[in-house]
Order: C-alpha cells, then structure tokens, then sequence
C-alpha cells in the first residue's frame, strides 16, 4: 500500500490513459507513453542517486555471522530458540 501511495501520480499518469483508451478510444492508449517514460526516468534517477547507500548497505560485512543469541533472536516470534517445534491450533 505504501508503494502505491508514494507511486501515486506515477500510476496515474499511466493508467487513466489506459482506462481512457479502453472506454473510449484506442488512441488515447498513446498518452500512457510519455507518462511511463517520466516513471522511468525518474526511478532511474533515484537509482543513480541512491548507489552509494544500496552499495555500502549490501557491503557491509556480508558473511559475518550475527552476535545475538539464538535465545535473543527468538523473542517475540512465539517460538524457543533451539526447538523445532510447530504450534498449531487446536479446536
């Protein structure tokens, strides 16, 4: 939902032209073009932008284990740690 939201205009841009060829005329379809060109030029735009973030997030020590306890990691999920154990409901 909050892709949507923040891809509002976007999709509109795109899609009333669409819906507008359906009901319409086809040739209305054409206006969707220039509207997801914009779409890509600004999704390539936050890309190039964002590189530096996206690469020192996926480079930051990527094979060293975690430091938190398997006790630790397992709160709040429902399960002990350690344990296969399935829950299941019952009737």
């Amino acid at each position: 939902m909050a892709w949507a939201a923040t891809h509002a205009g976007e999709l509109a841009g795109v899609g009333v032209p669409l819906i507008g060829g359906a009901v319409w005329s086809p040739w209305l379809c054409l206006l969707s073009v220039p509207g997801a060109a914009a779409w890509v030029v600004s999704e390539l735009r936050l890309r190039r932008t964002t590189r530096t973030a996206r690469t020192a997030i996926t480079s930051a020590n990527p094979g060293e284990p975690s430091t938190i306890p398997a006790a630790e990691q397992a709160v709040g999920t429902g399960e002990r740690a350690g344990t296969t154990e399935r829950k299941e409901a019952h009737r």
